[in-house]
């Protein structure tokens, strides 16, 4: 629960937002006027993140940005996307090729997982004895996931005896991201040269609004629907305090459950029900959103505006995230850093490769680029990816992409539960390790052949 308790100024709050913020409008620039950041077309979220590493504390030491704080943020801005994110109205229909896209997520989360544990126990084994077998789980929450989860998980092991736990899955991420836009661009001009697009637009189709980041034409799209009169109560501000709301409820359910698990005799769940915020913060929002819909108030929420509300969350997150990386622990770590890295990128591309071939007929490179991009970075990695391939999003694969993350969510949740498994109900960390390995491992053949049955359809 350290990220509630932190102790800091208010003052020091709005400066390091403030200071984010100088990082973005910069990284706005830079995007707008290098040619690489356009050619890869990195986002400006990434790029404020590594100058943030490269003149925060962690590196040249010429703004006061430090892991500690930055890491709580990324802690509750997770909460708040995923509360933005379930405010939304409720899909009517999830078709069956989002649950492929869902079961092939939980594929590959299953197989980054068993991967990184492979390469763990291997080095446990040989040349790094003391090293903390969990991290091995951290590729599938950094890459498949998003930075916010691997930190609360990472974070949440510290007390078991991973040093630096929450750092290391940032730093996860933080390659994840390398991988998505390296690797996934290098997917679409592979796909392009063979004509496996769907649209038949080549790289240097691609309009220099989307290149450079920034919209010159006179006719802008438009940002969401006002909800309310102006007079009354500003429409973003109304947004904006129910996901204020639904935080408040979050917490309270959290310290209730706390206050249950003390009471039972539980107290050592309580560090692992607080790293679990975000899910607690997504049914908090599902509530709300039921119960305004059930009382007729849902229209008072837009989704277009609450979609930007978890971007917008979702770029300050990206940007602490990486920021907040530090070098010392990326030195004492190389060695698995490099290794798990490595091969679980290699392994999600054929993996991500073999399932698209066997599931999808129609717009199988988008299908594939969106898919890769979300595994090793976050949605909006994939949908990055997609533009390229599909820049007015005339696909279903966007959509696909939203309601295949929601089910991978509600199957990935048995990994959540399991991981924590071996620092609670085993005396050896390791030994309990061993089992979760084989217990993932039972998982994947329940999910290969699921998805085998449906992808038949």
């Amino acid at each position: 629960m350290s990220s509630w308790t932190l102790d800091i100024s208010l003052g020091q709050f709005f400066l390091d937002f403030a200071w984010m913020g100088v990082l973005l409008v910069f990284a706005t620039y830079l995007r707008r006027h290098f040619r690489i950041f356009q050619e890869f077309l990195v986002p400006n979220n990434l790029i404020a993140g590594c100058l943030g590493l490269l003149i925060g504390m962690n590196g040249l030491e010429l703004i006061d940005l430090t892991t500690e704080r930055l890491g709580a943020y990324v802690y509750h801005l997770l909460a708040l996307v995923f509360i933005a994110i379930g405010l939304r109205a409720p899909g009517k229909k999830v078709g069956l090729t989002s649950v492929k896209f869902g079961l092939i997520f939980i594929m590959v989360y299953l197989v980054q997982a068993l991967i990184g544990m492979a390469i763990a126990l291997l080095l446990i084994y040989t040349i790094m004895p003391d090293l903390f077998a969990g991290i091995g789980l951290l590729p599938p929450l950094a890459f498949g996931m998003n930075p916010g989860i691997a930190f609360s998980i990472g974070q949440n092991w510290e007390l078991y005896g991973f040093e630096s736990g929450a750092v290391v899955g940032l730093t996860f991420a933080a390659i994840g991201f390398l991988f998505a836009y390296t690797i996934g661009i290098g997917i679409v001009r592979k796909g392009i040269q063979r004509g496996e697009s769907a649209f038949h637009k080549g790289l240097d189709s691609i309009s220099s609004d989307i290149r450079t980041g920034i919209i010159t034409s006179e006719d802008k799209p438009s940002g969401g629907k006002l909800t309310t009169t102006s007079e009354a109560i500003e429409s973003l501000t109304l947004h904006l305090s129910l996901i204020g709301f639904t935080y408040i409820l979050t917490w309270l359910a959290l310290t209730g459950m706390e206050y249950l698990l003390i009471v039972f005799g539980a107290e050592n769940e309580v560090s692992t029900l607080w790293s679990f915020h975000f899910i607690a913060a997504v049914i908090a929002a599902l509530f709300v959103r039921k119960m305004m819909d059930t009382v007729n108030i849902g229209s008072l929420i837009d989704d277009t505006t609450m979609t930007r509300n978890a971007n917008l969350f979702m770029d300050f997150m990206i940007v602490a995230s990486v920021a907040a990386i530090s070098w010392a622990v990326v030195q004492a770590y190389l060695v698995p850093l490099v290794l798990i890295s490595i091969v679980v990128a290699a392994a999600t591309w054929l993996t991500i490769r073999w399932a698209c071939q066997a599931s999808f007929i129609s717009y199988k490179l988008e299908r594939y680029v969106a898919i890769f991009g979300n595994l090793t970075g976050t949605i909006q990695s994939a949908l990055v990816l997609l533009r390229v391939l599909d820049s007015e999003l005339k696909s279903p694969v966007s959509y696909n992409l939203v309601y295949g993350s929601g089910l991978a969510l509600a199957f990935g949740f048995p990994l959540l539960m399991l991981i924590n498994a071996p620092v609670h109900y085993f005396d050896d960390i390791l030994t309990g390790f061993w089992f979760v390995t084989f217990g993932l491992f039972a998982y994947l053949l329940l999910i290969v052949l699921g998805w085998r049955f449906i992808a038949q359809k």
